[in-house]
Formats: structure tokens, C-alpha cells, sequence
């Protein structure tokens, strides 16, 4: 009659933790009839007995629904940055142009005065802050300029 039954110093399939794959170990330690500690045979490595992954059955295709693309998820900067843009649209943006005047640094502006800056284009002062400070809500968003007080 042949042993089937494994004990230590015999060869055994086992997923390897530093390889990362089902080697061929070495059986070291053994606690009742299973595998307690292995030995790699391919990097040397002592590690507890982990048994090779049983392989699933496929899934069927008609138990999966398809699935399409999805839709990116909308952040609070994506919905700020919306909210800004459809407030400069309802000022700034049907304003009249006669009505801007040109950012300066030394000049001084009220709220919901229209600004025409040289690289932001159009928009509307939303808050002043001392001692030289405004913010101005342009197409691109929001900007903290210098200005006189």
C-alpha cells in the first residue's frame, strides 16, 4: 500500500508570499495532517502554508446586465465652479460693454462694479477687502486683485 499522506520534508503546490505565484515548497512544520509552514523552492522563503487558489467557475453573460459608460461624478468644485460661471453669465456676461471700466491698480471700485481686465476679460466685483484688495468674478472664475481703497 502507497502513503498518500503528507509530512514534513515532502514537496507541495503553495501560493508563495514574496513570489507572488503557486510554487513547488518544501513542507517543514505540520500540525495534525495539514501544512502548517513551507519553504519556497524557488527564493528560499519561510512562510505559513497557503493552499492554491480554487478556480471560480465562469460567469454566465445572461446573469450580467451590460454595462455602459458612466457618468462622471460631479465634485463641490465642478458644482462651485457651475454655480460661478452661471452667475457671471446672468451679470458680467450680457452686460454692456460701454458699461466696464478698465482695471487699474490705483483705481478704486464698488461692489457689482463691471471690470474689463486685460487677460480675464470681463467681470463683476464681488467683494473688497481692505487695506487694497477685490475680488472680481471673471469667466475663468473668481481673482483677489490690487486696488486703491
Amino acid at each position: 500500500m502507497v502513503n498518500t499522506e503528507k509530512q514534513a520534508g515532502d514537496h507541495i503546490d503553495a501560493r508563495c508570499t514574496r513570489c507572488k505565484e503557486i510554487t513547488n515548497h518544501t513542507i517543514i512544520a505540520m500540525v495534525e495532517e495539514k501544512p502548517a509552514r513551507v519553504r519556497c523552492n524557488t527564493c528560499g522563503g519561510d512562510h505559513n502554508y497557503r493552499p492554491p487558489r480554487k478556480v471560480k467557475a465562469a460567469k454566465t453573460a445572461t446573469t450580467a446586465a451590460p454595462k455602459g459608460p458612466k457618468a462622471p461624478r460631479r465634485n463641490a468644485a465642478d458644482r462651485l465652479r457651475e454655480a460661478l460661471q452661471e452667475e457671471w453669465q446672468e451679470t458680467a456676461g450680457q452686460a454692456d460693454p460701454g458699461l466696464t471700466v478698465p482695471y487699474n491698480m490705483e483705481r478704486s471700485f464698488k461692489l457689482n462694479d463691471l471690470v474689463d481686465h486685460p487677460v480675464f476679460g470681463v467681470g463683476v466685483v464681488k467683494a473688497l477687502f481692505k487695506p487694497n484688495k477685490v475680488e472680481i468674478l471673471f469667466a475663468c472664475g473668481t481673482k483677489a486683485l490690487r486696488c486703491k481703497l
